[in-house]
């Protein structure tokens, strides 16, 4: 699914607050990464705001594709639940030599 332009002002509202390092519209035009950051960031306003114009589908498919490194592992589990979708490992980021990081429960020296 993709939002189509011009984007309604609630929704350019609520993407600006999730991802405040980029411009609205480009937010918007990544589904999946703004779904990540809002399921992170938004509060619940904000989530009964995007309901309205995306499918609970969609939000199941965001957390399935989810981007490593955004997730907490508290909001992870919240979202896996409120959708019936066992909860798996948080995403992890592989570097080009195979590796994968960070470690479980060691992101930023938490």
């Amino acid at each position: 699914m993709n939002l189509t332009i011009p984007y309604p002002a609630e929704l350019v509202r609520v993407a600006r607050k999730v991802v405040w390092y980029d411009k609205p519209e480009q937010t918007l035009a990544d589904l999946n990464t703004f779904l990540a950051h809002l399921m992170v960031y938004g509060a619940a306003a904000d989530v009964a705001v995007v309901e309205r114009y995306v499918p609970a589908e969609e939000f199941r498919r965001a957390i399935e594709n989810a981007p490593a490194g955004v997730f907490t592992e508290d909001v992870w589990r919240r979202w896996h639940e409120r959708y019936g979708i066992p909860v798996r490992a948080l995403p992890r980021r592989q570097f080009p030599d195979g590796s994968f990081g960070p470690e479980p429960g060691n992101f930023s020296g938490r």
